[in-house]
């Protein structure tokens, strides 16, 4: 009975809502994952704000710190404090990135799904009328002229990135997700990197301090 071709639809529909469910609970997933820009953010705006603070502190005591660490000690505290505000200034862009795409993201998803509601009652009522004249009309959104529309007044540079993206992962459909995903992985390494690099420096003063 498995083998029989008139359950062949059935089982179509059966893989086809499975995959569309568990393609739903991944971008759940994703999109959860996206909450965890805001606290790595903060995070390393406290660290930033911080270093700053330090730096500020060895240049206005530079003639009392250098007896103390030698000027080989304060120039290699000042090169790690330098590199964590370098660190953290790029996590913060990321973060930005993050942020700017996680609400562009929410309102694209908003007013999307108003306009496809509205949309589906519109085509609804069309297939009847096709039905009614016996004829076949093609429906649904043309996603390519959607976004033909979207780049025209883009810069050349934003669509060939978005293209080239959509290229890609053509086959993925989690596409809309990856670009954020990655900026977020991005955003996480140089905030953990920026704390490394500030360790660096207290461990490096302790040291020249205690020659």
């Amino acid at each position: 009975m498995n083998d029989d071709p008139r359950t062949e639809p059935l089982k179509e529909w059966n893989r086809l809502a499975r995959e569309n469910t568990e393609n739903a609970i991944v971008s759940s997933m994703f999109e959860a994952g996206s909450k965890s820009s805001a606290p790595i953010e903060q995070f390393s705006t406290w660290l930033l704000v911080g270093t700053a603070a330090v730096a500020s502190f060895l240049l206005a005591n530079s003639d009392k710190l250098v007896p103390l660490i030698t000027k080989t000690g304060f120039l290699v505290c000042g090169a790690f404090l330098c590199l964590s505000c370098m660190s953290g200034l790029i996590s913060k862009i990321y973060a930005l990135r993050c942020q700017i795409g996680i609400k562009v993201g929410e309102a694209i998803r908003e007013t999307f799904l108003v306009h496809l509601e509205s949309y589906e009652k519109e085509e609804e009522k069309i297939k009847k009328g096709a039905g009614f004249w016996g004829i076949t009309l093609e429906t649904g959104i043309r996603m390519e002229r959607v976004l033909e529309e979207f780049f025209k007044p883009q810069p050349l540079i934003v669509k060939w990135l978005a293209m080239r993206i959509l290229k890609k992962h053509q086959d993925n459909p989690q596409v809309g997700y990856l670009p954020l995903i990655s900026m977020i992985n991005r955003q996480s390494f140089f905030a953990i990197l920026q704390a490394f690099l500030f360790l660096g420096f207290l461990v490096s003063g302790f040291i020249y301090a205690a020659i």
